[in-house]
Order: C-alpha cells, then sequence, then structure tokens
C-alpha cells in the first residue's frame, strides 16, 4: 500500500520529539491536509495531545505487545484513510526493552514499517559534535530509511549554518527544518509525563503559533516529497473463536473523565468487534453508572488526583458496589485498581474511601514503583482473557498496595512475576497491567 508518513525519532528522551511532531501535524493541518497520529510504545499521553493538534484519535504502535500481524494491520487500516501519517517515537531511537535489544524500540518499528525517519537533535551548545551523534544513529542501523535531521534548540543564525555544513559534510544528510529555543512551546508535566491534551496542555494559541513556526522554519515540500513509502498491508485471521465465543453482543460501560483516560484506541476498536456496545460515564460527575449496562471497564489515569471528587460521589461509589455485589462483569487496570481498593492515601497522608468493591487499599509514593513490559498468562476465563491464553502489557504507576488480611492469589502468571498481578473477588477484577487486546488475535497459550 502506497502512503505518506514519517517517524520522528530521536538521540534521547527530551531532544523534543513531542514538539516536532506536534508542530509537523499543526502545519500539515494549516496545510489542509488530513493527518493521521500515531505514537510508539505503551504512553496514553502524547495521543492525546496528537488527537487536540489532528482532530482524531491517534493509535499506539508497539512492536512488542503487538502481534507483528496486527501491527501491520493497525498501521495500515489507518494511515490508508489520510493525506499524511506522523509518527511519534519513544525515548532514544535505539532504546528499547532491554539494554541488549531494540526489541519495542523506535528502531525496531521504523526497520518493520520501512517508514521515512527524521532524526531531532538538541544542538544545544553543539557544532561538529552534532554531526558525529547524527552519523553514530545512521551508521548504527543502516537498514533505517532515515531522509534527513531536524535541529532543536538553536542558538542564532549563524549556529544554524555551522550544524548544516557539518552534517552534510559528514553525514551527508539534509537538514529539514530548524527550532530556537521558546518557552511557549513547553508543555506542563508532572508524576506520570506530560498533562493529557483534555486538560488543557495546549491552547489554540500554541498550536496556531506552533503551525506557523514549522511553515517558516522547515521545509515542508521536501519533507512530503520524502515521506512516501510503501506500509505493508496484512490481513487479519478471526479473534481465537474460543475468546469470540463467549462474549455476547452487550452494552460495556467505559469510565471517561479526567481520572480515567488511559485507554488504547485499538483496544476499544477490537472491544466493539467483539460486539460490545461502549458507553462512557463519568465516576466523578455523574450520579450513578449508566442504566441497562452489565459491564464495565475502569482503565488508568490519575484517580490519585481527583481523590476528593471521587470519594465524594457517594451515590457512584454505591451503584459500583452494587454491581460488584450482584455480579456484573467489572475489569480495571492501574488507576481503576485504585478506584476498585478500599481506599487511596495521597503523599500528604490523606485516605479516601473508594469504592470497596477489592479488599485491598493503595497507596501513592513518591517514587516510581514499577515501569516496563510484562507478559502476563489468565489463570482463568474472565472478560476477553481467555485461561492460559499469553496477553502482553504494560505497567507504569507510582502506588503501591496495602493488604490488611492475607493477600488472594494472583489472577495472573507472568514475567516480571512481581509485577504481573491481578486480583479477582466474585466478578470483578483488578490489575496494575495495561493489556494490549490486539494479542487476542493470536493463538498461543501457555503449556
Amino acid at each position: 500500500m502506497k502512503t505518506k508518513a514519517i517517524l520522528i525519532a530521536g538521540s534521547n528522551s527530551g531532544c523534543g520529539k513531542t514538539t516536532v511532531t506536534l508542530g509537523l501535524m499543526a502545519a500539515f493541518r494549516q496545510m489542509k491536509l488530513a493527518v493521521q497520529g500515531f505514537k510508539a510504545g505503551p504512553d496514553y499521553i502524547d495521543p492525546s495531545l496528537h488527537r487536540i493538534v489532528t482532530g482524531q484519535p491517534s493509535i499506539n504502535l508497539d512492536t512488542w505487545m503487538m502481534p507483528e500481524d496486527f501491527f501491520h494491520h493497525s498501521f495500515a487500516s489507518h494511515a490508508g484513510n489520510t493525506d499524511i501519517s506522523v509518527i511519534e517515537g519513544v525515548m532514544g531511537l535505539y532504546d528499547g526493552k532491554t539494554a541488549d535489544s531494540d526489541e519495542g524500540s523506535t528502531a525496531m518499528l521504523a526497520e518493520k514499517l520501512g517508514v521515512p525517519v527524521i532524526l531531532v537533535i538538541n544542538a544545544k551548545s553543539m557544532a561538529r559534535t552534532a554531526a558525529a551523534i547524527v552519523k553514530g544513529l545512521v551508521d548504527f542501523n543502516p537498514r533505517l530509511n532515515i531522509i534527513g535531521v531536524v535541529l532543536n534548540n538553536v542558538g542564532s543564525d549563524n549556529h544554524l549554518e555551522l550544524l548544516k555544513k557539518s552534517i552534510k559534510t559528514y553525514c551527508g544528510l539534509p537538514v529539514l527544518g530548524s527550532l530556537k529555543k521558546n518557552s511557549h512551546f513547553n508543555i506542563p508535566s508532572r508524576h506520570l509525563g506530560l498533562f493529557m491534551g483534555d486538560e488543557g496542555a495546549l491552547s489554540a494559541e500554541t498550536v496556531s503559533l506552533l503551525a506557523d513556526t514549522i511553515q517558516t522554519n522547515f521545509d515542508l515540500d521536501k519533507i512530503l516529497s520524502l515521506s512516501e513509502f510503501t506500509a505493508k498491508d496484512t490481513a487479519l485471521a478471526e479473534i481465537d473463536p474460543i475468546v469470540k465465543g463467549a462474549q455476547r453482543p452487550r452494552r460495556l460501560g467505559i469510565a471517561k473523565d479526567r481520572a480515567f483516560c488511559f485507554y488504547y484506541q485499538d483496544n476499544l476498536t477490537i472491544l466493539k468487534k467483539l460486539g460490545y456496545e461502549l458507553v462512557e460515564f463519568s465516576p466523578i460527575s455523574d450520579a450513578k453508572l449508566p442504566d441497562n449496562v452489565d459491564a464495565f471497564y475502569f482503565g488508568g489515569g490519575y484517580p490519585e488526583l481527583h481523590c476528593e471528587a471521587l470519594s465524594n460521589n457517594k451515590s457512584m461509589l454505591q451503584s459500583i458496589q452494587q454491581k460488584s455485589r450482584e455480579g456484573a462483569m467489572i475489569y480495571a487496570e492501574c488507576g481503576g485498581l485504585m478506584y476498585l481498593g478500599q481506599s487511596i492515601f495521597t503523599t500528604d497522608g490523606k485516605e479516601y474511601p473508594m469504592t470497596g468493591c477489592l479488599n485491598y487499599r493503595t497507596r501513592m509514593q513518591t517514587k516510581l514503583q514499577a515501569l516496563g513490559y510484562v507478559e502476563v498468562a489468565p489463570l482463568e476465563d474472565f472478560f476477553v482473557l481467555k485461561q492460559n491464553k499469553k496477553m502482553r502489557g504494560h505497567v507504569f504507576h507510582y502506588s503501591d498496595i496495602i493488604f490488611d488480611a492475607d493477600p488472594p492469589v494472583s489472577f495472573y502468571s507472568g514475567n516480571p512475576a512481581r509485577n504481573a498481578i491481578g486480583y479477582k473477588a466474585r466478578n470483578t477484577f483488578a490489575s496494575f497491567v495495561h493489556l494490549h487486546f490486539g494479542n487476542l488475535y493470536q493463538a498461543d497459550v501457555v503449556e
């Protein structure tokens, strides 16, 4: 399939990938092009920013979490209906799942897709050294289709000319654009990363300024001319019939507000294919669960930032408790796990009662408690999960879990075992693991 796409990769986290990505999206939109955003890796925050700029959901692409056929299908199915796709990389270009592997890295994603890559370099206080960094990134994997360089934090016009000359001389690559330091482009951050798009992190004025700046300082015509490539389009087999057959068309309540906002777009699409009608509700502002809904999905997010509002919404807490006692299917991940427990302790020591569906409390810490990929195998059938069917996901949380009595047996076996946890009572289940449901398209099970 012929399409246009560029992947924005960087030398390291913080080099300016997000700013360049959002700027290019905004500039292409200003040119009246339809833009599809993608994000490398298990990230919920950057896609929310993409959506503000492009006007449509951004899609996660992950070479480790997603089966290969689903990976290619997801890209092709979304890229095929747009003028140009812009993919934001993760961390440094070659940073992956482990120190000696590029599994899950931006580089592996670029190589699997064959997509044209633009390198972003933080050029502050550098001249020829920038060329050495670019050359090292290019030579490390010659199979990547690196088409040019963008320079961030350029000090002056003279500085830019020095950088361009050295990169052309030693690397043979064009400098496709540059940005001088601009505080207007800074996006506020907190413990899990940048602020979500729906929280006003990107004003209309900032997006407009970004678009104008990119239009002035980037060679957009050249970028568009170099962005065409042939993407692999993979037809998917049906979801494992054992999994699909267990489903019945039903209404699935999706907790969606400022506290619960971490959902992979592909997961929601897969749930619809399984016959679920998705009904959004807000645990913060709605008085009770939606009517005529018999299954519920609480994603991750920031319940710790909204403890008071969640705890004060007594009618919603009681509504969820009642559904749990009645045996309604309730599935929760990370932030959802915190909400389904007895209470949440914030870092200032305050305790806020929550739904009490499961017998534990959670406590926010000032340091990261878990980060990384996990592979799990459910010990029984539940929701879209099939007993012993391998599922891959990711954990990233600052909270820990407190059991006042003996902890229940984990619902998952997995690797690493410390992070592969999940707890179930009646028909209510919660885990710190954010799963990617694309794994339903592969039939492997644990022997």
